[in-house]
């Protein structure tokens, strides 16, 4: 049986540069755990150079108001230079056991005085009784507050 596709968005402004927030999720995410170390535990490129399609990392992190430690697998699935998108494929690992897909789009939408950063997840619950995954959006939003003071302090 397939699993129905369900979605969640979350948009916050950033006061940075649209480009240097893009480049910062599109070279170096895997930086994460030392901009986002509270959270974000270790990253690993097991495939790929970490900045391009098809790159696959493996995560240890914590939600946001959680002390346990989860793993992912996570694969480069597009990388759009002139729209500044960037989507990611979440497979493996704890979110496997919740979800049968975990898609995960960012784009970084120019605005005045720097960006509105998007975050979307679609994905599809493996049964009916799992919660949305809401605490990933508030993720999200900490991970732009976090590349955006690591953005300023680096200017």
């Amino acid at each position: 049986m397939a699993a129905e596709s369900n979605k969640l968005d979350i948009a916050t402004q950033v006061k940075c540069p649209p480009h240097k927030f893009y480049e910062m999720i599109k070279y170096t995410l895997h930086h994460l755990p030392l901009v986002f170390p509270e959270t974000y535990k270790t990253s690993e490129i097991l495939e790929g150079d970490g900045e391009s399609v098809g790159t696959v990392r493996l995560w240890k992190y914590v939600l946001p108001g959680t002390t346990e430690v989860l793993s992912c697998k996570e694969k480069v699935e597009l990388i759009d230079d002139e729209n500044m998108w960037v989507v990611l494929n979440i497979f493996e690992g704890d979110l496997a056991i919740h979800y049968q897909s975990f898609l995960v789009k960012i784009h970084v939408i120019p605005q005045n005085e720097g960006c509105s950063v998007k975050w979307s997840v679609e994905y599809g619950k493996c049964s009916e009784g799992i919660s949305d995954p809401h605490h990933y959006l508030d993720l999200f939003a900490m991970i732009n507050d976090k590349l955006a003071a690591h953005i300023a302090a680096k200017a």
